[in-house]
């Protein structure tokens, strides 16, 4: 029969175009190789990504020049597996191609060899695909992953170096706790000895004194003076001893927190005072005032101190007018700079103001260290330490104060204790 008188096959047809538009469909290459010439047959799609014009015929070993040389032994070892019967025929490598136009791709070849009854390759086929742009993202995951690695590695690292510093800073921690332990059990036992063994040689020089010169006034003349000036020195190192002691039991006691009334702290303070207070004929108005966490003790030291100041530090002829005002507030509205030792949301706001001599406020953070005296002995009397435990008591208890003053205006001095 002849071409021409022979049936139209539309069944193959379809399927060798079925097939053909698959393969293009993803951008596969056929190959294949005769295992008796060893020649080697590609389509256009395979000799494109081999970058190999079509007029070139090769056999297989000569497409290996066409192979990155670091991968020709890997499709070496692929193919002489793929030749073994019991390999079942499968042959599947990714290597990298070298064109010539000097281009490097990522080639994926899978195929297989088919054997005769006698274990003989009679045909060996397969398909190519570019997968340059897979190889490149997996190299990138694996550099990420790599990075990923050398980071843990290191962040490890640093955790257990801060891990060895924490532990040998802990250990230094507990050896200057245990310090200051044996630093404050050494300063209560001299307050001890301050409070009394210092104490009784000032008294009785106070009192030796007293009796100079009430039975020898006489005699001793213009040494009357002198004793007088001896007298007043003994009387304010004993003054200072106890603000010493005062300062040093606040600062090395821990504090006995209980729900504290103000207002009687207020009036507790206000009956030592009555003396001096009905002398000056001072006028104090004191709002109704919270009950605080705290320590009674040292909340009335405050109020003691600041209530002696304003009493103290009167304009001459004008009788004192102090008051004691109270309001709650915001963390977010207390003032510019101001940081109390420990954050709350709200805190107590109790300012105690006056109308005494005042001071310039360029002092004003000065007024609380320890022997800081803004006037002279002879004006006020005084050891410069008041101030100074106001400060330590409202640190310890978590709080805050601040002055404000012009001279001649008198002050006002604001306390912010957490709520």
């Amino acid at each position: 029969m002849s071409e021409a008188s022979k049936p139209f096959d539309r069944k193959g047809l379809t399927e060798r175009l079925d097939i053909d538009f698959a393969l293009q469909a993803a951008g596969l290459g056929v190959w294949e190789v005769d295992p008796v010439t060893n020649r080697v047959q590609w389509d256009d799609r395979c000799r494109e990504l081999f970058g190999i014009s079509k007029a070139s015929q090769f056999a297989f070993d000569e497409t290996l020049n066409y192979v990155y040389p670091d991968d020709v032994s890997r499709i070496e070892q692929a193919v002489q597996q793929a030749m073994k019967p019991e390999s079942g025929g499968i042959y599947k490598v990714i290597y990298r191609t070298i064109r010539e136009d000097g281009v490097i791709r990522w080639i994926r070849s899978t195929g297989r060899s088919y054997f005769n009854e006698a274990g003989q390759v009679v045909r060996f086929a397969g398909v190519v695909q570019d997968v340059t742009e897979e190889m490149i993202n997996r190299q990138k995951l694996e550099e990420s992953e790599e990075r990923y690695r050398t980071l843990s590695a290191q962040l490890e690292q640093q955790v257990q170096e801060r891990t060895q510093e924490l532990a040998a800073t802990n250990d230094n921690l507990a050896e200057s706790n245990q310090l200051l332990s044996t630093i404050n059990l050494n300063l209560e036992q001299f307050a001890y000895v301050a409070s009394h063994d210092l104490q009784e040689p000032l008294r009785k020089v106070q009192q030796f004194g007293d009796v100079l010169k009430s039975q020898y006034a006489s005699q001793l003349g213009a040494g009357v003076a002198y004793l007088d000036r001896m007298r007043s020195a003994a009387s304010r190192m004993s003054a200072l001893i106890r603000d010493l002691l005062t300062f040093s039991r606040i600062s090395t006691q821990k504090e006995s927190m209980d729900a504290v009334s103000l207002n009687r702290v207020i009036d507790s303070v206000l009956t030592d005072l009555e003396l001096t207070i009905g002398e000056t004929g001072a006028i104090i108005d004191v709002d109704r005032l919270p009950t605080i966490h705290g320590d009674a003790l040292q909340l009335g030291q405050l109020f003691q101190n600041l209530l002696s100041n304003a009493l103290k530090f009167r304009q001459t002829g004008r009788s004192p007018q102090i008051r004691i005002r109270y309001r709650p507030v915001a963390a977010n509205d207390l003032p510019t700079g101001l940081r109390p030792t420990r954050a709350a949301a709200r805190y107590h706001c109790l300012e105690v103001s006056d109308n005494g001599i005042g001071f310039d406020e360029k002092y004003a953070n000065q007024i609380f260290q320890v022997f800081q005296r803004l006037h002279g002995r002879s004006q006020y009397e005084g050891t410069g330490i008041g101030l100074a435990i106001c400060q330590k008591v409202v640190d310890n208890h978590g709080g805050a104060i601040a002055a404000r003053s012009q001279p001649g205006e008198g002050a006002t001095f604001s306390l912010y204790l957490p709520a």
